[in-house]
């Protein structure tokens, strides 16, 4: 099951008019799908109750507060409540569902989860794959039945409630790994070799790779990508380097390859993120 989350991506997702009713009735659901840098702003929510997984860190609105997330998070919103979140600067990624019916809020309190929550969640195999069962039963070629529904949903809500310390110790990420991260935080630029890497944990290659997903949400190719990224913008907004010496600071040796890179992570080529210099845009956009 879990080896089917990690290699699998899907999105299905359709609201009916009127709501359609039920025990359990499910919209859609997607898995890590990728968007590009935009803030998702619904005052009004979309009259059901979504629940997401962001694997990268965003700006998040958490009742009358807006923070930005440091790790993966997992968040619940009730029926009815506004959704506001994401990133304006690069492309995020997340993994969600669309869910409402009459046993939804009993199968929340039987786990001991609350109506709405914000947790930090560093298992996203786990996640995806109660997805994958839910995503293969609403789009099979018969009905979806609500029962195996609800089971489903059951079972992934007391998952979230165990994560969460409910009914176990939270699990904290070794402090090897948190200094592994910080190194590769600190110098996005390097070559960062991947047997190296697992070197300092003492893993093989695809054993240090899965345990990396699993606490940081994300791998390490990815997490070295992104740390560039951040550093180019930065690059881009507060020095007059030359296009081309900035993606040698971020470690890409051709410019050309430097400026696909870019693109495809912000959406934008970094000329553009380079003219804002005269603009007077020398700072990240800030939550609002």
């Amino acid at each position: 099951m879990k080896r089917m989350a990690e290699t699998m991506k899907f999105r299905t997702l359709r609201f009916e008019m009127p709501p359609r009713r039920g025990p359990v009735v499910v919209s859609g659901t997607g898995v890590q799908e990728e968007m590009p840098p935009c803030m998702v702003n619904r005052p009004g929510g979309t009259g059901d109750r979504l629940l997401m997984l962001f694997h990268q860190p965003v700006h998040l609105r958490v009742g009358e507060q807006e923070i930005i997330t440091t790790t993966p998070v997992l968040r619940l919103w009730r029926e009815g409540a506004g959704h506001f979140y994401g990133r304006e600067d690069v492309c995020w990624i997340h993994s969600w569902i669309h869910f409402h019916g009459s046993e939804t809020a009993s199968l929340l309190s039987a786990a001991g989860l609350e109506e709405e929550f914000c947790l930090e969640w560093h298992d996203p195999g786990l996640f995806e794959s109660y997805l994958a069962l839910i995503y293969r039963e609403i789009t099979g070629e018969i009905p979806p039945d609500p029962r195996l529904l609800r089971n489903h949903l059951a079972s992934l809500f007391l998952e979230i409630a165990r994560a969460a310390g409910k009914n176990s110790v939270p699990r904290r990420i070794p402090e090897p790994w948190l200094e592994l991260r910080r190194r590769l935080d600190s110098a996005p630029e390097r070559e960062w070799n991947l047997a190296e890497l697992a070197g300092m944990v003492n893993l093989s290659v695809p054993a240090f790779a899965a345990k990396f997903r699993r606490y940081f949400g994300t791998s390490p190719i990815r997490c070295l990508l992104d740390g560039r990224m951040e550093l180019a913008r930065h690059l881009l907004r507060g020095s007059s380097l030359s296009i081309k010496e900035i993606g040698a600071r971020c470690g890409y040796r051709d410019q050309l390859h430097f400026s696909r890179m870019f693109r495809r992570r912000t959406g934008v080529p970094p000329r553009s993120s380079a003219n804002t210099r005269t603009k007077g845009i020398n700072k990240l956009p800030e939550c609002r």
